[in-house]
């Protein structure tokens, strides 16, 4: 019984490796930076440190639902800038346009390269990565064919407020409208995933396909509704990122589908699809922020953080996919132990 204790506390403990994670990279910067006399852990750090992550947590949580589904999205970066700049121009202070009126066609863009990816991986049987590998291309070259070298800017200053307002202190932390954004979405996404029918089938058909399918889920159907979601996500992150910058231009988000698959896989959601926790994206954008924002406190050189960036997001990764292993290894223990319980049992009965 104190064997069968000990494997349910460490399989516990094992499934918030995000969390032990997040608060080893605090504590870590926190130490390095308090060896030169540095408040880390400061309430007005750690308040731009969420703040920076809640931006990154909505394209996680749009990449973390088609990793669910066993997919990739690598447009979600091209997608962002694409949408953001074909409607830019309603965007900017001058124009007279209602702002409800981008902020629609914005998501409907996002919508529709979302249709566009989920149908060539469905019905054309294209693989995901090579699919949403050639919508990045296409959508980054029809922001710079569109815009050109040119940048929209300045924009409607109440259109910013999505990135840039803030509501309330509490002592040093800001509360910002990011927040709030990212907190209601993750509430969202965990009702939708857990709760309901569609976020069950998601799990099933990221776990087993081919089951899935046998089992009368339109895994197609499903799929595609997928990654029109992931794109719309997307395209909303790209006006809050556009309203930070108060410019709209064809290379942003760059790197964003990169940080948002690190952000999921910190997270503890699994490549092959079938597990993760939406919570979790919220854990690994932290992470990616608080490597960043220790470094740059540190002021150490670009080409220096670029290295330890990527070193220490692999020793994240790597220690997170560890612990998840470790917690479904001692999940099928206890469960094989229950069942030899069970077996025993009726045997004895008998």
């Amino acid at each position: 019984m104190n064997d069968r204790l000990m494997k349910q506390v460490l399989a516990k403990l094992c499934g918030m490796s995000t969390i032990i994670i997040m608060l080893a990279v605090l504590i870590f910067f926190a130490v390095v930076n308090g060896m030169n006399g540095i408040n880390f852990l400061a309430s007005e750090n750690l308040s731009v440190i969420v703040n920076q992550a809640s931006f990154l947590v909505i394209v996680g949580i749009g990449q973390a639902i088609v990793i669910l589904t066993g997919g990739i999205n690598l447009s979600m970066g091209a997608v962002m800038a694409f949408s953001s700049v074909l409607c830019g121009g309603m965007l900017l202070k001058e124009s007279n346009i209602f702002i409800g009126v981008p902020i629609v066609l914005v998501l409907l863009t996002g919508a529709a390269t979302g249709l566009l990816n989920g149908v060539m991986i469905t019905k054309l049987n294209i693989p995901p990565f090579i699919a949403t590998f050639a919508m990045m291309y296409t959508c980054r070259g029809l922001a710079w064919v569109y815009l050109r070298n040119r940048v929209l800017y300045p924009l409607n200053e109440s259109f910013r407020q999505i990135a840039m307002g803030r509501l309330f202190k509490i002592g040093g932390f800001t509360v910002t409208v990011p927040m709030l954004i990212a907190f209601l979405a993750l509430l969202l996404f965990f009702w939708l995933l857990r709760f309901t029918n569609f976020g069950r089938k998601v799990y099933f058909t990221g776990a087993n396909p081919v089951a899935a399918k046998f089992s009368g889920i339109q895994t197609d159907r499903l799929l595609i509704i997928v990654y029109i979601i992931s794109s719309m996500l997307a395209a909303f992150a790209g006006m809050m990122y556009v309203a930070r910058l108060n410019a709209c231009e064809p290379g942003l988000a760059t790197k964003t589908h990169f940080e948002a698959i690190t952000v999921s896989l910190i997270g503890g959601f699994a490549m092959s699809g079938g597990y993760g926790n939406i919570w979790g994206v919220a854990g690994g954008a932290v992470v990616v922020y608080t490597i960043q924002a220790g470094m740059n406190s540190l002021q150490m050189p670009s080409e220096l953080q670029t290295l330890v960036n990527g070193f220490l997001i692999i020793m994240a990764v790597f220690m997170n996919q560890g612990l998840i292993n470790r917690k479904m290894q001692l999940e099928n223990d206890l469960s094989e132990e229950l069942t030899e319980q069970k077996r025993r049992k009726r045997e004895s009965e008998s």
